[in-house]
């Protein structure tokens, strides 16, 4: 055997990979024409152009690869001959050399003398010396990128069916894996052959990056055609998306002007600028359904989109997000007993408060009961949200209802079941157009005391002021959707709601036209009084203070939080300078008005500081409406019976 570099093994095993390939590729065409044909049923308008686009180029490409690997195929055969021949050539000169050799001893053994007869004469020619050259190995191949969105699609729309749609996905991945185990072992014999066979060159071998491409691309077509599926199924399965939309919900990366929109560094003036831009209008609710998922969680939270875009959005995000918890709590269930129900016990919290929220928004199916909008849907565990019962887009009033402590979205239902009231009372003195937003929209202080545990989160101003800046993100993003119409503006805030009202309120770029605080724990010490906020009117109401011991009826947590050192200010002290109004309850002509006998607000015995047929409420009405001068006045309030009786003990006595 000759000395070259090159093990006809490794070749061979080249060869019959290559050979395998080429005929999986072209084998798949009647595959591929099949799925593309079930893709394209029921497909039509711009999008169906570009996917029939990108099964041609597929058409294409695939066979244009085979072709390659055929002549790869020949290359390696004629190299493996090239390079026998050489070893021939190479053992055919060294088998002349060693005859050669022994000729030359023989003959320097024996010299030949004058009078002797020559040797017999005969033949044997030296075989060439000069190498056979080592042939070049020569595989080159570009796959061709495939357009799927932009240039051109963004007029009009398209329509398709994503069952078929589906279908060709889960074939063509089908086609592609079995071409992959193909390109497997077909890498596998070139990185053999390639560190065997170094006798051969290789002067170009691209055919591998173009093999990953083509597949990359039949992936991506495969990953385009569920991404179009998706979209049409969130809008509710066949029917007509607007190719605009389908740039975002197809595309494997945002377009510009989506990634512009969700910029978290614009304001919401700038965000209702972009927003306008784009487009979309209540008759697209369809096509803003057929964003992804990702996508319309932002828009849904977007200060300076519109209401009903946000309602649209958070519905199919709240949707998908009550799905994904079922699956999680469903599949921590068995694993409860490894950190004490810990996880578990988190994700059926996360799945009460999704749940809650899908209650709270339902229609109540009275048209006087107010339309209901899902208008924030944050992404915690679990989520912050609100809900407005009315259309913010257009109501002449708003109002915010702002809870106190102890308050998230597992009691969704309940704090909306107080926004209802507060609607319900304005009804017979205010516009017909209206909205109040049950506004959970920042983390509250638990109650001090909690099974046991004493957390007095309360009495500090940390949660107060996140809130606070989240609800003056809120009304500046009223201010910048109704920008040239803006509402009458109102805040309801009970207990801590009122503190964290207070910050937001405070911020240079805010504005309310009235503030009314219930059972407040306190404003900041350094607002002084009303003037220092801004807001037109305060009013605030309070019930009687009573001590969790005493059994008289009122409000037994408020001036807890009025203990803090950070906010202990009173909004119903006189020097203040709010409007105070009963809370007491009132015998009026038309019957009895409740009293409020509970730190609450929607109470079982309808005692509450929002319950009907309160004053509180009636007076909370309205201060929402313009109609100050109809509020019932708040009488002196000293401490209870039973609290004299304690502190004229002799124990008290100073």
């Amino acid at each position: 055997m000759g000395d070259i570099q090159y093990d006809e093994a490794s070749a061979d095993a080249l060869v019959r990979a290559a050979d395998a390939a080429a005929e999986q590729l072209r084998g798949q065409g009647t595959g591929r024409r099949a799925a593309v044909e079930k893709g394209t049923d029921d497909f039509s308008g711009a999008y169906a152009t570009r996917f029939e686009e990108s099964a041609q180029i597929e058409a294409a490409d695939r066979p244009k690869l085979a072709t390659v690997l055929d002549d790869l195929s020949d290359q390696v055969t004629a190299a493996t001959a090239a390079a026998k021949r050489e070893r021939e050539r190479q053992e055919d000169l060294a088998a002349w050399q060693v005859r050669q050799d022994e000729r030359d001893r023989k003959a320097a053994e024996s010299p030949t003398t004058f009078f002797e007869p020559p040797p017999t004469l005969g033949f044997d020619f030296k075989p060439s010396e000069t190498p056979i050259a080592p042939p070049s190995i020569s595989a080159a191949f570009s796959a061709r990128f495939r357009t799927r969105t932009g240039s051109g699609t963004s007029g009009g729309k398209s329509s398709a069916d994503p069952d078929h749609l589906r279908s060709f996905a889960t074939d063509y991945r089908a086609l592609d894996l079995a071409t992959t185990e193909k390109q497997t072992t077909l890498r596998n014999a070139w990185n053999g052959f390639t560190g065997s066979c170094g006798w051969v060159r290789v002067s170009s071998a691209t055919f591998f990056i173009g093999f990953d491409r083509l597949l990359e691309e039949n992936g991506e077509d495969a990953a385009w055609a569920d991404r179009i599926a998706d979209a049409f199924e969130r809008a509710g399965g066949q029917g007509s998306i607007s190719n605009a939309t389908l740039d975002v919900s197809a595309a494997a990366e945002l377009p510009a002007a989506i990634t512009e929109l969700l910029d978290p560094d614009l304001t919401p003036a700038q965000v209702a600028e972009r927003w306008a831009a784009l487009g979309y209008s209540k008759a697209d609710q369809r096509d803003l359904e057929a964003l992804p998922i990702p996508v319309l969680s932002k828009i849904g939270n977007l200060e300076g989109v519109d209401y009903w875009a946000r309602d649209t959005a958070n519905r199919a995000v709240l949707d998908a997000r009550i799905t994904a918890a079922e699956q999680e709590v469903e599949s921590l269930r068995n694993t409860i007993a490894y950190d004490n129900g810990a996880s578990w016990g988190k994700a059926s919290t996360n799945l009460e408060a999704l749940q809650a929220i899908k209650t709270a928004s339902k229609f109540q199916g009275d048209s006087k009961a107010g339309e209901r909008f899902i208008v924030s849907l944050t992404d915690d565990v679990p989520p912050l949200a609100a809900v407005s019962i009315g259309d913010l887009d257009t109501a002449d009033n708003v109002t915010w209802a702002v809870p106190g402590m102890g308050s998230d979205t597992t009691g969704m239902v309940g704090w909306t079941d107080s926004a209802q009231n507060i609607y319900d009372q304005q009804k017979d003195i205010g516009p017909d157009d209206r909205a109040v937003i049950s506004w959970m929209g920042y983390d509250t202080p638990p109650q001090p005391v909690i099974s046991g545990e004493l957390d007095f989160g309360v009495l500090g101003s940390e949660y107060a002021q996140k809130g606070g800046d989240n609800l003056a993100d809120s009304i500046r993003g009223l201010d910048a959707v109704r920008s040239g119409d803006v509402p009458t503006t109102n805040i309801v805030a009970h207990s801590y709601g009122t503190t964290a009202s207070a910050y937001a309120l405070t911020q240079s770029d805010v504005h309310v036209d009235t503030l009314t605080t219930v059972g407040s724990a306190g404003l900041p010490n350094e607002i002084d009084q009303a003037t220092d906020l801004h807001v037109d009117d305060v009013y605030a109401g309070q019930a009687q203070d009573v001590w969790l011991i005493e059994p008289e009826k009122g409000d037994q947590w408020a001036w807890t939080g009025r203990l803090s050192p950070e906010h202990s200010q009173n909004p119903i002290d006189p020097d203040f300078g709010a409007t105070p109004f009963g809370t007491d309850g009132i015998v009026t002509d038309g019957g009895d008005v409740n009293p409020v006998e509970d730190h609450g607000t929607h109470t079982g015995n309808d005692r509450g500081y929002l319950d009907l047929g309160t004053e509180s409420l009636r007076n909370v009405g309205y201060a929402t409406t313009g109609h100050a001068d109809d509020i019932t006045a708040d009488p002196p309030k000293g401490p209870t019976q039973y609290q004299r009786s304690i502190l004229e003990t002799p124990q008290w006595t100073l």
